[in-house]
């Protein structure tokens, strides 16, 4: 797989992750959404937890977002597959 695009957002304590690749002429996405937690480490303040992972192919996409309840996650990939669109 060739990676296209990475990105990622902060809002407040969450992070949003996405990465797009391709593979075999077919776009793949990866979404993660991260939360800062307190580490249990005492070396460290915080940490980021995985609270929702998700990964899919671009023509899965239309059944996939009604699976993600969170609106600027879903925002945040509707955005970066109209930026990916925009370089094919």
């Amino acid at each position: 797989m060739d990676e296209i695009l990475s990105d990622r957002k902060n809002k407040g304590n969450v992070t949003y992750r996405i990465v797009v690749s391709e593979d075999s002429g077919r776009i793949f996405i990866e979404l993660e959404k991260l939360m800062k937690v307190r580490a249990k480490e005492s070396e460290k303040k915080t940490t980021k937890k995985i609270v929702y992972q998700q990964s899919f192919f671009k023509d899965e996409f239309d059944r996939v977002k009604n699976e993600i309840e969170d609106p600027i996650l879903l925002q945040f990939c509707v955005d970066t597959l109209l930026k990916v669109k925009k370089y094919d």
